[in-house]
């Protein structure tokens, strides 16, 4: 791995695009979360801590910055114009802490993933949806991720999948809805998120133990079609792990 200094930040930004470009043209399909780092290093402990440079990791190569510090937000903003300036479909992942008043409101990056082209089933059932259900979902609204937790914390663990590259479940949904639904009843569609805890035995075990569990979460897409006179007809869920039952709640 080399060590470059003296890049600014356009500069390396720029070359954050030509990764992505360059990832994006190994892909064969589906999507994929690129292997990239910020690490600020500081010297000194607690309150004599002092920032002391920004490293940047991407393609094989580590990025320094010495004359100001690169915090989460800017990191997430750097690759949102890679994004950009690349124009291969992507998204850049963070979470947000603190609401800005009581108290800072603070980001932590998450992930970059770029994604490939979704399967021509995926681009009928969006189309579909819009017709009849007047709502549009994007290619990453329905997904699935394994998580892995220690009693009640937990966090994603693995690669993200996602509906827009599962043409056969794709297809059960269209199929579904248009044996379902006539030309007078209402269809509404919902995206809504779940989770699971994985075997309950297991789940037990590693509370009682304070070991590692293993489970599950997602967004699903939830199908209903109504009569004229408000009668349910019709009424489903898919998820990638699941289909038309409940799932156990974290």
């Amino acid at each position: 791995m080399a060590k470059i200094e003296n890049k600014t930040r356009e500069q390396v930004t720029a070359l954050m695009a030509k990764f992505i470009k360059e990832s994006f043209k190994a892909m064969a399909s589906n999507s994929k979360e690129l292997n990239v780092k910020l690490n600020n290093w500081c010297s000194g402990f607690g309150r004599n801590s002092k920032w002391s440079y920004t490293e940047i990791r991407f393609g094989g190569d580590s990025y320094i910055f010495k004359d100001k510090e690169i915090d989460d937000l800017s990191f997430v903003r750097m690759w949102e114009n890679a994004i950009a300036i690349s124009k291969v479909r992507g998204k850049v992942t963070y979470d947000t802490y603190g609401d800005g008043y009581w108290t800072p409101k603070t980001y932590r990056f998450k992930r970059v993933e770029i994604f490939a082209k979704p399967c021509k089933e995926f681009v009928s059932l969006v189309k579909l949806i819009e017709k009849y259900a007047r709502i549009t979902i994007s290619e990453t609204d329905v997904f699935d991720v394994r998580v892995c937790g220690k009693r009640s914390s937990w966090s994603d663990s693995g690669r993200y999948d996602y509906l827009c590259y599962e043409p056969k479940t794709c297809q059960a949904i269209i199929d579904y809805i248009r044996k379902s639904r006539t030309s007078k009843d209402t269809l509404t569609i919902e995206v809504a998120p779940y989770s699971s805890h994985g075997d309950d035995m297991d789940y037990k075990c590693a509370q009682y133990h304070e070991s590692e569990w293993y489970g599950f979460r997602g967004a699903r897409l939830n199908v209903k079609v109504t009569t004229p006179n408000g009668k349910i007809k019709a009424k489903n869920y898919w998820a990638l792990r699941s289909y038309g039952t409940d799932l156990n709640e974290l």
